[in-house]
């Protein structure tokens, strides 16, 4: 390995930031925005679930066209957007959580809008910095690497806010009632938004771009048309798709799972959060060694096995606390052993279209991929919220319709099961071309 190519450990730090930034957005977003809507902010279920939905479709138009600009104007320019979208990525976050005083109409139209405007920076920070990776090392066994310090800062942020959230919204606003939760929940956020555009200014001050993709000239429709031709690329799409829509799954119902299904309370959700965090973290620097040895795709079909062995032995296990927990353990270590290799497959798949396309189209590849996994968080979440819908759940109800509990079960355990079965195919359908 030659030293240009070489990533210092610094540099693999400074990349993590990125994602731990995201991160604790992200993670307040997928675990505790339907709860925050539901029952803190008190909006009604079928509004909540049309502002999931939408703010994703409005995400159909932020991604690609940031992953556009990124390719008309060049590599170089991703480290300056970067910087520049550092603080407003952290206001927008902010005022996702800010409960203002409002009419029921009025609540609804102010959560919808400041969701969107958030997704629209989360659009386009999120997009040039999944590109970077591509950019800072041609090397496979650095970029999974890289790509592990991504993952590894991508469970410390979710890290922080599951094992903070619930104790922190009851301490900062002084009690349990929900008015007392919004102004806990308000500060809250704002400390979170802060800490994240500080750690977005460490990406873009401490990463090298050594690769830069010439701008790319070609139009648009040929450039999408060559992206459509590369099959690794489309498999890689899918597979982050279903890998999210599990997470989005996971995480956005455990505090209802755990309250409805295990009979506990939202600080034994936080607690299956912060579990679950804590051994995707764990599981990220098993992903190295396995992959030398066996292969990323190898690894993945395994990986997968044991995460749908998890699920059914969930369903299994029900309502006991030991079958659970034994349960989720698998699982959690399992996906954070996989987690980089999504990534990894995504660079392959970049760098096998560009000696066929001829287009440096890493930025418009990754935008594409960007908006999949989110319009999956927003596809699940609209799925989840009309769950509760059907279930008839009672927003802060202390007691709930018995039937809830097979819609719960649907939302935490049959739903992602399905999504592991079809990244299992994803990859199956991969090693065709090895």
């Amino acid at each position: 390995m030659s030293t240009r190519q070489a990533l210092s450990v610094k540099e693999k730090m400074a990349y993590g930031c990125g994602d731990a930034a995201s991160n604790m957005m992200w993670g307040m977003t997928s675990s505790y925005l339907m709860y925050y809507y539901t029952d803190i902010y008190g909006l009604p279920l079928l509004a909540v679930s049309w502002i999931l939905l939408v703010a994703r479709v409005v995400d159909a138009f932020c991604d690609p066209a940031i992953g556009y600009v990124v390719d008309r104007i060049g590599g170089l320019f991703v480290p300056r957007l970067i910087r520049f979208l550092a603080i407003p990525f952290g206001i927008t976050g902010f005022l996702c959580f800010l409960a203002l005083p409002l009419s029921p109409t009025g609540k609804v139209v102010w959560a919808g809008a400041t969701y969107i405007v958030f997704g629209a920076i989360y659009s386009c920070i999120n997009t040039p910095y999944g590109a970077l990776a591509v950019m800072m090392s041609r090397s496979a066994t650095q970029r999974v690497s890289l790509n592990a310090f991504r993952m590894m800062g991508c469970q410390a942020g979710s890290l922080l806010v599951a094992l903070l959230t619930i104790p922190a919204i009851t301490w900062l606003g002084g009690g349990e009632s929900a008015a007392q939760h919004r102004y806990g929940m308000a500060v809250y956020v704002l400390a979170l938004s802060v800490l994240g555009s500080i750690l977005w200014l460490c990406v873009a001050r401490g990463c090298t771009v050594r690769h830069p993709p010439a701008p790319v000239r070609q139009d648009l429709l040929v450039t999408l048309r060559h992206l459509l031709g590369n099959r690794r690329w489309v498999l890689s799409n899918l597979l982050a798709f279903f890998y999210f829509v599990g997470q989005a799954a996971l995480f956005g119902f455990a505090l209802y799972y755990a309250r409805i299904v295990l009979g506990g309370t939202e600080q034994l959700g936080a607690n299956i959060i912060t579990f679950i965090t804590v051994l995707l973290f764990a599981g990220v620097p098993a992903c190295l060694p396995l992959a030398r040895r066996l292969g990323t795709v190898r690894s993945g079909i395994m990986c997968l096995i044991a995460q749908g062995a998890a699920y059914l032995a969930m369903a299994v296990a029900g309502a006991s606390m030991t079958g659970f927990f034994l349960s989720i353990a698998l699982l959690a270590l399992a996906q954070g052993v996989m987690s980089p290799f999504y990534y990894t497959l995504l660079a392959e798949a970049v760098d096998d279209g560009d000696p066929k396309t001829s287009t440096g189209s890493a930025g418009l590849a990754y935008s594409i991929n960007t908006w999949v996994t989110k319009l999956a968080m927003g596809l699940t979440g609209f799925v989840l919220a009309q769950f509760l819908s059907q279930g008839h759940y009672v927003e802060g109800g202390v007691t709930q319709p018995p039937d809830l509990s097979f819609w719960i079960m649907a939302g935490f355990i049959w739903l992602p099961l399905g999504a592991v079965c079809m990244q299992a195919l994803c990859l199956l359908a991969w090693r065709d071309r090895e």
